[in-house]
């Protein structure tokens, strides 16, 4: 619960301990189908009145899934609480699941997949590059699943993962806004207080292999006008020390016009027409990722000798004074823009609730990014952007292939 006096607006978020890493092989796809699944009604919601309801009410209203969680939510009038808290506890408590929703949303899903993955340019490579860095099954494969698995699923392979990933004892519920605690301590208790308790799951565990040895793969893409370059490091969970190191580094090297690597790659050199660097966190191994399209006449081989250079210079030499000033700068608005609005609030708390069992966590790791000195970043950038633990996919348009 978090007060935030002045905005006549709530948010009321629920996110449940369920991504794509729990599902085994053979049942993939299943904590993204529920995202759809969830907003097909509930026992006292028909279906479409859950958008109905809160569209009219003058509020909006999502749903999001990843490897590490699944959540809902709302953002309504304050006025308009006892809304949010009912539409969520009633498909907690009776969500209906039918032969008919099942198929309905698994063709939904199939055509997502369709328009987002199949027919973009460069979107397949990211799967691959997921499966080749990764070795156990819980981040080797894609948050939207498999299509087979999915049209594989029955109905009561549906209802077995909703009764056993939706209970409430593995959800959180986060409301955020202009309301006063007590009194929404009481109304939550109202609404959520018929939600029967059910066994919640074991807390998911799995041990991913430590990084090896670089691997490497070429992938085709029908769609891709330009090559293009992964390069990915398996590098430590969310919350590690050295994530929190290689948030700086992110920073230095890819936040906008002005990163290192950007600038020289992009800007100065020309060799590349965009680059890109990101810290994929995890509450397992995460990812450090640099995805660029080669500049015409510049060959994938070039690109991927100069991002290493540079990457190696960086381990090398360290992050100058005043690098680490704008990227403590870049962070710090990063971390005031987190906390704008009553939902990303709401977002912050329940992945440190959940995640961590401490919803105050987020200015802690604020605060300790912020106290790093270059030492410390240079460090952590030597011991892991290095090759034992490099993952590389070149991505060439499939016409290449034949001009060759």
């Amino acid at each position: 619960m978090s007060p935030q006096r002045g905005i006549p607006l709530v948010t009321v978020d629920v996110t449940y301990d369920v991504g794509s890493r729990v599902e085994p092989p053979g049942k993939t796809g299943f904590a993204h189908l529920f995202e759809h699944l969830m907003f097909e009604g509930s026992e006292n919601i028909g279906k479409g009145e859950h958008f109905r309801l809160v569209a009219e009410a003058g509020g909006s209203m999502n749903g999001t899934t990843s490897e590490d969680r699944t959540n809902y939510f709302e953002t309504l009038p304050a006025e308009c609480l006892d809304l949010g808290l009912f539409l969520e506890a009633d498909r907690m408590r009776a969500l209906v699941l039918t032969l008919e929703k099942l198929d309905n949303q698994r063709e939904a899903v199939k055509e997502e997949k369709r328009l987002r993955v199949d027919n973009q340019p460069y979107a397949p490579s990211f799967e691959t590059a997921d499966a080749l860095a990764y070795d156990a099954f819980p981040y080797k494969h894609s948050v939207i699943g498999s299509m087979d698995d999915l049209q594989a699923a029955s109905l009561d392979d549906a209802r077995d993962f909703y009764g056993r990933y939706y209970a409430p004892g593995n959800a959180l519920l986060a409301v955020v806004g202009d309301v006063d605690p007590a009194d929404a301590f009481r109304r939550v208790k109202s609404a959520f207080d018929e939600v029967p308790a059910r066994e919640a799951p074991a807390r998911f565990a799995f041990v991913e292999p430590s990084p090896s040895g670089e691997r490497r793969e070429r992938v085709e893409d029908r769609h891709a006008a330009m090559p293009a370059l992964h390069v990915n490091f398996k590098v430590k969970e969310r919350r590690h020390p050295d994530l929190f190191a290689l948030s700086v580094v992110e920073r230095i090297l890819g936040a906008g016009e002005t990163g290192r690597l950007w600038r020289r790659l992009v800007k100065d050199d020309s060799l590349a027409l965009s680059l890109s660097v990101s810290l994929d966190e995890r509450r397992g191994p995460s990812l450090f990722r640099v995805f660029s399209l080669a500049r015409p006449g510049v060959t994938l081989e070039r690109l991927e000798a100069e991002i290493l250079g540079d990457l190696e210079r960086f381990a090398a030499d360290g992050p100058t004074p005043r690098e680490m000033e704008r990227a403590r700068r870049l962070l710090l608005a990063s971390a005031v823009r987190a906390t704008q609005t009553t939902q990303a609030i709401a977002f912050l708390l329940s992945e440190y609730g959940l995640y961590d069992g401490d919803p105050g966590l987020f200015r802690h790791d604020v605060e300790a990014v912020l106290a790093l000195d270059a030492a410390a970043v240079k460090d952590a950038a030597a011991r892991l952007l290095v090759a034992t633990s490099r993952s590389v996919v070149t991505v060439v348009p499939s016409e290449a292939k034949e001009a060759a």
